[in-house]
């Protein structure tokens, strides 16, 4: 008998023990309740209490004998599987070649015969505790396989070959996590770079706070910059409150659960961005953030730093032994049948379990019952955590901003959209760009907006001439001093910044970039800008970049 085998002897007698005398003191209750009953005459209280005397006897005997098997935490949910005696840690099961039936993801979720299961998802909710553990499909054995992603993660890799079951394995996991945790407990960034076939389907639950795939990859750029910006959050939430660990709060942020598809190609598409996800892998643990990262190749796919942080490794069929090597230390799971779709072999806390995907032929009903379950609770996941890219057309009307505001049109920070109002208390604005940009529409729009709110503005329309220093109009002096004396808000529109003197003739301005580097970083723009700036937005009338107290944004700017 090896130390591993023992130590699971050891805890076998000890966990023994903790059952006899949790049922051996409720005995001893009931037998000194039963003879004062007895003394007291009361027959009919006396009857109820010896046959639970009766019952909780004999559940006692049964655990001395050790016949008494453990039982769920929930109903339909199995405690953590523990390695059997064997070869290593649980390679005898892992290796075993007797299939398993998938069984369907709602009886392994406990309510394959519910007719409603939003009230028992409801219901789960209410019971929820702090953790990520939830059942993907059985065992070896025919009962359900949990993985707990906070206790044996906090990241996970899940790798197999095309056709092997993995979104299948994803999608479980997803839904399984879904109806054990309210969506202000647990939250999903889905990004699919599989062309959004196996994440779409999840897009509606209410713990979706993003779902991105690799068909707008402007959009999967969002998604990963708003990810690092949670991670600062997080990590600033974490300062200010004093703790080592955010779920040790007393009303910690809820877990969020980055689920990524077909990683491979994200670092492909987007190889400048995804050292964004080996932060996560580095700090999430205490922060509540986890990832799960889905590929067909773990070899080459996933750096080292990445993969270290990531304990918990899931493995479906692969094609040779050198990857089921990699990521179980076993060459178990090359050996997995192709005709088994689903078959995995999970590495939990170094102890290899068998498993087979669940079933879930409609995964679009779970979805809508999840989503009635929120409803009960009045309450979602929150807002998204990214929106999608400025549209190309914004009309002034649709921009929702606080009465008395001038809203000019919306801006995007790379994360999220909102509407960019102009203050006319901040000082003088120059719009910088060419003929037919959007220049003359901007200031009819301020313009407008002054009018209706009162304020004093002065608009100036093609001003490039006022502001040579050499023209000796009287009008040119007047408009120069109007500008500089700073006692009136004025907007003036030029075609070049080469005559704008910043700050004397005003310190924010709005540029409307003409897709020449040297000249738009000369106009202002933040090199970061220059270089994110595609060709639709130089094509795009109205589109620019506002730069003021010390910062950038671009802008689309609104027509009436």
């Amino acid at each position: 008998m090896d130390g591993r085998t023992k130590d699971a002897a050891k805890r076998e007698r000890t966990g023994r023990r903790v059952r006899m005398c949790a049922y051996g003191a409720p005995l001893a209750a009931q037998c000194v309740m039963l003879a004062m009953l007895l003394t007291g005459r009361q027959w009919l209280f006396a009857m109820m209490t010896a046959s639970g005397c009766v019952a909780t006897l004999a559940s006692l005997v049964l655990m001395a004998s050790g016949r008494h098997e453990s039982r769920s935490d929930d109903a339909g949910w199995t405690m953590e599987p523990h390695a059997p005696p064997g070869r290593g840690a649980g390679a005898d099961d892992a290796a075993s070649s007797a299939p398993i039936t998938p069984i369907p993801l709602a009886d392994v979720l406990g309510f394959g015969g519910d007719a409603a299961p939003f009230r028992s998802i409801a219901h789960r909710w209410c019971v929820a505790d702090g953790g990520c553990r939830a059942p993907v499909g059985a065992d070896a054995h025919g009962r359900a396989a949990v993985i707990d992603l906070a206790r044996f993660g906090p990241h996970a890799i899940v790798a197999g070959t095309t056709g092997s079951g993995k979104s299948v394995l994803l999608q479980d996991w997803c839904l399984a996590l879904a109806c054990r945790y309210p969506p202000w407990r647990v939250q999903f960034v889905l990004l699919d770079f599989k062309g959004g076939s196996a994440m779409d389907a999840l897009a509606g639950l209410p713990h979706v706070r993003g779902c991105v795939n690799d068909l707008d990859l402007a959009y999967a750029k969002r998604a990963l910059l708003a990810l690092e910006h949670e991670l600062t959050r997080r990590e600033r939430l974490a300062a200010a409150r004093g703790v080592a660990d955010l779920m040790d709060m007393a009303d910690p942020p809820a877990r969020l659960v980055v689920v990524v598809d077909e990683f491979h190609m994200l670092t492909g598409q987007l190889p400048d961005l995804a050292g964004r996800l080996t932060r996560i892998a580095s700090l999430g643990r205490s922060l509540g953030m986890h990832l799960i990262v889905c590929t067909q190749n773990p070899l080459g796919e996933i750096g080292a730093p990445m993969k270290a942080n990531m304990a918990l490794r899931v493995c479906l069929r692969v094609r040779d032994m050198m990857q089921s090597q990699e990521m179980l230390g076993a060459a178990d799971a090359a050996g997995l049948r192709v005709t088994e779709p689903g078959a995995a072999i999970a590495r939990i806390d170094d102890v290899l379990v068998r498993l087979r995907c669940a079933c879930d032929p409609d995964p679009d009903r779970l979805v809508a019952e999840i989503g009635r379950a929120s409803q009960v609770h009045g309450r979602r996941g929150g807002p998204p955590l990214f929106t999608a890219p400025l549209p190309r057309l914004v009309h002034a009307g649709d921009v929702a901003a606080p009465p008395g505001a001038i809203a000019i049109g919306l801006e995007d920070d790379g994360v999220a959209v909102g509407p960019c109002l102009f203050d006319p208390s901040d000082g003088n604005l120059a719009v910088v760009g060419r003929p037919g940009r959007g220049r003359t529409t901007l200031l009819e729009t301020i313009g407008e907006g002054a009018r209706a709110t009162g304020a004093d503005v002065v608009c100036i329309d093609d001003a490039d001439a006022w502001f040579d220093p050499f023209v000796a109009d009287p009008e040119a002096a007047r408009i120069q001093e109007l500008v500089c004396s700073g006692r009136r808000c004025v907007v003036f529109a030029l075609g070049s910044s080469r005559r704008l003197r910043v700050p004397e003739h005003c310190t924010r301005r709005l540029v409307f970039p003409v897709g020449e580097r040297a000249v738009d970083l000369a106009d202002g723009i933040p090199a970061g800008i220059v270089d994110a700036l595609t060709a639709e937005d130089l094509r795009t009338p109205g589109r620019g970049v506002l730069i003021e107290a010390g910062h950038a944004r671009l802008v689309q700017c609104a027509v009436r």
